[in-house]
């Protein structure tokens, strides 16, 4: 997956100029600037028609180059506060073509100053703005900044009515220069999916890639980080359970936001990273609901190769080395497999937000709260005021989304989902097609589906939480249990099962610890500490516990009941023993059933344990099963 603009310096030996002011990928000049797009198109033209010398084939010809964006990151939109400061030709090249544009659509001075009104008693077109003369400003869009000629100005330039005009021109502008770069490619030989990365919360930002591209691609971090200028080495974190959130921020309205017009979806970049303490639902959450939203890629940021001065690979955590993270790395083949797979079932209905032109160019223009349908169904937008079925609503982006938020959710109760408007106070979301549970307040999501079973977040040593096919519980107080039928087979038909528990991680020396009150972040970094990674592993007087459910009772072929095919009442029977139990608080540890054999493994040495009444201790190295001895990678029949 190749990226054609993100960290590139452009200089002035490129002959371009006023280069020095320029920061990575010339944000937003690369836009416009008819220079810079040809060094771009120069760029991608050598990069990709370059031949390996050793396969003989072009980058473009090669099987493996399989997506390409444009630009990442980028856009008028995302850094808009860029647009009041840029340097000369640049600044008046744009202004001018905004001229332009005014003049096309309002032919007179006139039509333009009463199309656009007035705002506290003065009119919006000042009187020393005139687009024949190149002086009407452009839209001052970013929160954060004011105009240096004062009130007046700031607000004039602030006036919905030039908002919306101006959005409108930088939209089209930029979609006029992702149709430039796409054509390019396409000449010079691309056949893959093009994309460009914008950001996918502002409606006019992401609406301008899917009007242009293949599909649409963005990231998504469950863990911001602050910086405090009294304290420069030190960073600030939120360090929350991801799961106790069901805002528009959260990983599935924020990326279903992405969907529009019923474009792909690839989630290029997505992790929630240390040193938060809770990441062990990040696959989990990912896994469940990219499944729910059907998206087509899902890549995991990052798995890092950079070697150490010693030349040995890195074995302590950064921001984004999960190679080294048992927490996240440890349920990702199982997540990877689920979700190629398709264990977990699309969502069986789409809510359609249609944006209508008005509503489309508006500014400010984030994220809506009708985007939290996504916890239950699926979500696309679309350019049109047009419905799609009766679950089309019109976002207004005003407090008004939530009470239409509501009704939505109790549309798809009426559809048949179990689901309703209470959702939205309760914060217990379930997907309409009954696999995915969320318990916001409680911190924990559940999975159950024929192939999957999975529950993260808090967990309670009091509780016996249901596997489908197993039930667990556990001394471990947050972490995440995935089953999944490796075979593909319903998990109690399956010949290849992997059940497997993460919790917490930290490096040794770690200190990341609550903050002072008053601080940019609830909690702070101390000390990043050095490998190796500490997962807490430590003997426990309450096992996790693991039973294997007996198969459910056979049908009667005779009526019970008045009913025919009801299953007979039974008195419930003695509880069966666990398969397994393993005297561990926190650590990692799994159980893979394959063939009639079962395997246990475990991060930390001397956990006792016991499986299908085979008592062990844990040692180095995988399964450690004992019988009054200890022996190294035992198999046990079932």
């Amino acid at each position: 997956y190749l990226d054609l603009l993100d960290f590139r310096t452009f200089k002035n030996g490129d002959g371009v100029l006023n280069a020095d002011a320029f920061d990575r990928g010339a944000r937003p000049y690369a836009l416009y600037d008819r220079y810079l797009i040809a060094l771009q198109k120069e760029y991608a033209t050598r990069l990709l028609t370059h031949r390996n010398p050793y396969s003989r084939l072009r980058i473009l010809d090669d099987p493996a180059f399989a997506l390409v964006e444009i630009c990442n990151e980028h856009g008028f939109f995302l850094y808009s506060e860029k647009l009041e400061s840029l340097v000369e030709p640049y600044a008046s090249d744009l202004v001018g073509r905004w001229n332009d544009w005014l003049i096309a659509r309002y032919p007179s001075r006139a039509q333009l100053s009463n199309h656009w009104g007035a705002i506290g008693g003065q009119p919006v077109l000042r009187d020393d703005e005139d687009a024949e003369r190149k002086t009407v400003a452009l839209p001052l869009l970013a929160s954060n900044t004011v105009d240096r000629n004062g009130p007046d100005a700031t607000a004039a330039r602030r006036a919905p009515t030039r908002q919306r005009d101006g959005v409108e021109f930088l939209s089209q502008l930029q979609r006029s220069y992702f149709q430039e770069m796409r054509d390019h490619l396409h000449a010079i030989g691309v056949r893959i999916p093009v994309t460009a990365v914008v950001s996918n919360d502002i409606a006019p930002d992401v609406a301008s890639v899917a009007q242009e591209c293949d599909f649409t691609s963005e990231n998504w971090y469950g863990e911001g980080i602050a910086g405090d200028p009294q304290a420069p080495d030190l960073r600030f974190y939120g360090n929350r359970n991801s799961l106790r959130s069901d805002d528009v921020g959260g990983f599935a309205p924020y990326a279903a936001a992405l969907r529009w017009n019923n474009k792909p979806v690839v989630v290029r970049e997505w992790a929630s990273t240390w040193p938060n303490q809770y990441r062990s639902v990040s696959e989990p959450e990912a896994l469940a609901y990219c499944s729910l939203q059907d998206f087509d890629a899902v890549l995991l940021f990052g798995y890092q190769t950079n070697r150490a001065p010693n030349g040995s690979m890195p074995d302590a955590l950064n921001d984004f080395a999960f190679q080294s993270d048992p927490c996240v790395w440890g349920l990702h083949a199982l997540a990877g497999q689920a979700f190629l797979t398709h264990a977990i079932r699309p969502a069986r209905n789409t809510v359609t937000l249609a944006y209508s032109p008005s509503r489309q160019f508006a500014w400010p223009n984030r994220s809506t709260d009708l985007r939290r349908a996504a916890w239950s169904s699926r979500l696309n937008s679309i350019t049109s005021d047009a419905s799609w079925g009766p679950l089309t609503v019109t976002p207004t982006g005003s407090p008004k989304d939530l009470q239409a938020l509501r009704d939505v959710l109790d549309g798809l109760h009426r559809l048949g989902a179990p689901v309703t408007g209470e959702s939205v106070s309760s914060g217990f979301w379930q997907s309409d097609t009954g696999q995915i549970v969320r318990y916001t307040r409680e911190g924990r999501l559940e999975v159950r589906t024929p192939r999957l079973s999975l529950v993260c977040g808090d967990l309670s040593a009091d509780t016996t939480y249901d596997l489908g096919l197993f039930t667990v519980s556990t001394p471990t107080h947050f972490g995440a249990i995935m089953a999944y039928a490796v075979d593909g087979n319903p998990l109690r038909q399956s010949h290849h099962i992997v059940l497997k528990m993460v919790s917490r991680a930290e490096n040794t020396g770690e200190q990341f610890e609550p903050s002072a009150s008053g601080s940019p972040g609830t909690w702070v970094l101390r000390t990043p500490g050095t490998g190796p990674v500490v997962t807490f592993g430590r003997p426990s007087s309450k096992p996790t516990r693991i039973w294997l459910k007996p198969p459910p009772a056979p049908r009667s072929s005779k009526p019970a009941n008045g009913r025919a095919g009801a299953r007979p009442s039974a008195a419930p029977g003695p509880k069966k023993s666990p398969m397994l139990m393993l005297y561990m608080e926190d650590g990692t540890w799994e159980l893979e059933m394959k063939d009639g054999r079962a395997t246990v493994a475990c991060d930390t040495n001397g956990i006792i344990g016991n499986l299908l009444g085979r008592a062990f201790t844990t040692l180095n190295g995988p399964l450690l099963i004992a019988d009054g001895s200890q022996i190294r990678a035992a198999d046990v029949k079932q």
